[in-house]
């Protein structure tokens, strides 16, 4: 067995999704003399922002990904010096995410939120009465649970007829055990219920635009105190961003090693002093730390550590399975980027069409587009569905949403079955994170910055993770006199 030494003070990064390799370019720039290695357990970096390859050539991302920016300068030019701004397609303002939804039989093109306005009037009227009177009663009482929430949001009549039977079926938990945040996860904060010229002078009220949607995406008045864009490579595969940050990094020093794993830490006064890494090699490489930057997850740190969590048992999400489908021409999604299916006896979640913001995607004649099914919405066990089982149900659920049809031809069509569950956030799940946070506190590690998925509540999107991990690294040249950041 070979064995290395780095004794050079080292910042080592757990973790090389975006969020680390960020993280890892950010230090580098602020402190050019710095020593950086990031490791990561899996094959490959960029983690669910990589792409998947077949052979000829075929590209699909893990479903719907694009780049956000965070609305903080120092993450998003990060973005422009990684990637030159004419390497980019750019959408902002009512073009940065065009979203429908597939619900009650019909597939809405012009808005993802829940559409009411179809319901008898004696129903819409008191539905809008159930919304006036919670916006009037509580408008900041939202709770922690997913259905005080909902409650606070709507009011009992609208929430417990519209959002609490959709969301056991999707998620397989009651309303009142999912946490708040799961109603921001899905775009449930909204309904449809007012047409647009009336709606359009209502909202100057936080009270009621907060609860009632604009009807029309594209129409929507642009009222924004920022201008957030979306980003997603000229050339189709959100692989070439990564790609490029991997580039940027080894110019600039910084090693990035996959395939690698943690074989011992050593601890001396509650500073982490050095590192043995197992190599995809079988080598150990052993490294004086300075800093660690952990954006790999918490519960990967708290066995990194050596924490006891035994006692805390996750509720599992549904598992996905990514349904990845060539056409012979472009699906029947009119401008949409990506549309979620919200009815009952479907095992779709949501389906991306990629030509729509990357024209790239569709240039050589075959329609990429990507169903992610969730078997369990249909009461089937991923585990027990086979790939062929899960392309025949994709199939066979686009066509009912109509955005295939008899003059589509399939050109190719395969299933990636390794992605996980869907992170489902319920109160047992977020009491046990905020739990894992105390311990790792309470560990005392001087060196030790926790970023990433999950690092303080709230952190799910992108651009949140960038901003906090950002702001916790400001304090990287003193962390090593500071308590660990959680």
């Amino acid at each position: 067995m070979n064995e290395q030494k780095i004794t050079d003070a080292t910042t080592a990064i757990a973790g090389a999704g975006l969020t680390g390799l960020m993280c890892a370019l950010k230090i580098k720039l602020d402190n050019p003399s710095e020593n950086i290695i990031v490791f990561e357990k899996a094959s490959s970096a960029g983690g669910m922002y990589n792409s998947i390859e077949y052979d000829g050539g075929i590209i699909f991302d893990h479903g719907m990904h694009v780049v956000y920016e965070s609305c903080n300068q120092e993450v998003d030019s990060l973005y422009r010096f990684v990637m030159p701004e004419n390497d980019w397609n750019i959408y902002e303002n009512n073009e940065k995410d065009i979203a429908g939804l597939f619900f009650n039989g019909k597939l809405q093109t012009y808005s993802h939120y829940i559409d009411l306005r179809s319901l008898p009037q004696q129903k819409k009227d008191e539905f809008l009465s159930s919304i006036i009177n919670s916006a009037s009663e509580n408008s900041y009482n939202k709770g922690e649970s997913a259905l005080d929430f909902l409650y606070s949001q709507f009011g009992e009549s609208l929430a417990n007829q519209i959002h609490v039977p959709l969301l056991k079926q999707m998620y397989g938990y009651t309303a009142d055990n999912l946490d708040a945040f799961m109603i921001k996860a899905t775009a449930l904060g909204r309904v449809i219920l007012l047409d647009s010229e009336i709606i359009k002078n209502l909202m100057d009220s936080p009270a009621i635009s907060s609860r009632i949607a604009f009807p029309d995406q594209l129409k929507l008045p642009i009222r924004r105190a920022q201008n957030q864009k979306a980003l997603y490579p000229k050339k189709f595969g959100m692989k070439h961003f990564v790609e490029r940050i991997l580039q940027k990094l080894n110019s600039l020093g910084v090693q990035v090693l996959t395939s690698t794993t943690v074989e011992h830490t050593s601890l001396d006064n509650g500073h982490i002093d050095r590192l043995e890494l197992r190599t995809k090699n079988d080598s150990v490489l052993s490294i004086d730390i300075k800093n660690i930057v952990w954006s790999a997850g918490m519960p990967g740190l708290a066995e990194f550590l050596k924490i006891d969590t035994t006692d805390l048992v996750f509720d599992r999400g549904p598992g996905v399975i990514y349904v990845n489908i060539l056409l012979d021409q472009p699906p029947n999604m009119d401008r949409l980027y990506y549309f979620y299916c919200y009815d009952p006896n479907f095992s779709t979640f949501r389906v991306t069409n990629y030509s729509n913001y990357c024209p790239d995607a569709g240039s050589s004649g075959r329609y990429p587009i990507c169903v992610e099914i969730w078997p369990s919405k249909v009461g089937l066990d991923k585990t027990q569905i086979s790939k062929d089982q899960a392309i025949k149900l994709a199939l066979q659920e686009i066509a009912i949403f109509g955005i295939v049809g008899d003059t589509h031809q399939v050109l190719f069509a395969s299933a990636e079955k390794s992605a996980g569950d869907f992170p489902v956030l319920t109160k047992r799940n977020s009491a046990n994170f905020q739990a894992i946070r105390r311990r790792i506190k309470n560990y005392g590690i001087k060196n030790l910055m926790n970023v990433g998925l999950m690092a303080e509540n709230g952190l799910f999107f992108l651009p949140d993770v960038l901003n906090h991990a950002f702001s916790e690294l400001e304090s990287i040249q003193s962390v090593a006199h500071d308590s660990v950041k959680i």
